[in-house]
């Protein structure tokens, strides 16, 4: 080979040295970005968009990406979300979900987390509501919204309407209009919570998020596990125990469980069992 045939192999080879040191470059920046919290801002869509061109889906990805990831970290760090987690992800979901107003994952998760973990059930349910406008045969949104009107807001009128609503579109499990007379006759019972979860756990990809959704599931079946218990301690005495320990005592049960959030199972006065951790993790 002539020295001239030489000069493009070495441009070749400079070239692909600094696309590969780029290319790192650019690795070790977006797994920064990932790992920061970026909790002073969130970018509006009307100033994500007009940049986004024709990717806006890409970026709606990758945004939701960033805010799975750093919600991802706050569970395996085991560290308590604060209440200013709540605005931050109504306004990032929102951001996510007018790029791509389709994007189911981005709701739920924001649905999910609002409506169990902050409370927040009137942001939860204006996600949605938005989500049914362009979700209008989607069976799952009204289905999430009569949950919600159900189950946090003690409004079976409009929880019916929408699980009702639900069952009418296609795909529509057969058992939603008997789960919502259920939730009718025994909203103050844990059955049909352990029924929806399961049903939205079956739905969840993330396996951060399945997790800490299975983590709640778990406390409602031990929490309607004793419930039951104490029923049948009523059945068989002829009055209610005065605490879970009297369970114990009577070997109805060898003990009380642990809340897998690190509180503690008790009887209140109502006779419903409850957890001083009200399903919040306790740990920082």
């Amino acid at each position: 080979m002539t020295r001239h045939g030489f000069i493009p192999v070495i441009l070749l080879a400079v070239s692909m040295v600094c696309c590969v040191m780029l290319y790192q470059g650019l690795a070790e920046k977006r797994q920064k970005f990932l790992d920061q919290d970026f909790m002073g801002y969130v970018l509006p869509s009307s100033a994500v968009r007009p940049v986004s061109f024709e990717f806006r889906g890409i970026v709606s990805d990758f945004l939701f990406l960033k805010i799975s990831t750093f919600l991802g970290a706050k569970f395996i760090k085991r560290q308590l979300l604060e209440e200013k987690h709540a605005q931050f992800l109504y306004d990032y979901t929102d951001t996510i979900t007018d790029l791509d107003p389709w994007f189911w994952d981005a709701y739920l998760v924001a649905d999910m987390i609002l409506s169990w973990d902050f409370k927040r059930i009137r942001l939860a349910n204006t996600l949605l509501f938005k989500a049914e406008k362009y979700r209008p045969h989607d069976f799952r949104v009204p289905y999430q919204i009569g949950f919600n009107y159900f189950y946090f807001l003690k409004d079976n009128a409009r929880g019916a309407k929408y699980l009702m609503k639900a069952s009418a579109l296609p795909g529509s499990p057969a058992y939603l209009p008997s789960l919502a007379a259920r939730l009718s006759m025994y909203q103050n019972q844990y059955g049909p919570a352990i029924v929806f979860l399961k049903q939205t756990l079956a739905k969840v990809r993330n396996r951060v998020l399945k997790k800490q959704f299975q983590m709640r599931l778990d406390t409602l079946v031990l929490m309607a596990g004793l419930e039951k218990k104490v029923h049948e301690y009523k059945a068989k005495f002829g009055v209610y125990p005065e605490t879970l320990s009297d369970l114990v005592k009577k070997n109805m049960i060898k003990s009380i469980p642990d809340d897998p959030y690190g509180g503690k199972f008790i009887l209140l006065k109502n006779k419903r069992v409850y957890t001083t951790s009200k399903m919040i993790r306790k740990w920082k």
